[in-house]
């Protein structure tokens, strides 16, 4: 098969949200065993054309929405051999501790939050 299946975008989605959420100082590891979880609420994509399972993929994150107790992230998927957009999405996430109560982000995490917030301020994403 060439052309990559479509279920790996979500996939891609997920290790780009983990690898920026690491780099800005968040481990996931290290949220969840201090009794955090970060369960996706959606997630919503558009294919605009294929890669190709030889293709090199830039992926490009962003915060685009941050509320009290929910925060949205972008994704941009590019082809590196010609620039060409190949996949765009979101996905939406909530904070919620082990019993399952809602985290709210700025009153409970304001590290975490005001973190979100500077990203979300941002014009470039990563």
């Amino acid at each position: 098969m060439k052309v990559v299946h479509h279920s790996n975008y979500i996939r891609w989605m997920e290790e780009a949200r983990v690898y920026y959420l690491d780099k800005w100082g968040y481990n996931f590891r290290d949220l969840e065993e201090s009794g955090l979880v970060s369960p996706v609420v959606s997630v919503t994509g558009r294919f605009v054309t294929s890669a190709e399972f030889t293709d090199e993929i830039i992926i490009y994150i962003g915060v685009s929405d941050l509320k009290s107790a929910k925060f949205v992230m972008n994704y941009r998927m590019i082809r590196e051999s010609d620039g060409a957009l190949v996949f765009e999405g979101e996905s939406v996430h909530c904070f919620i501790r082990e019993d399952r109560s809602i985290i709210r982000l700025e009153r409970d995490l304001p590290g975490l939050y005001n973190k979100l917030k500077e990203l979300k301020e941002q014009k470039d994403p990563d």
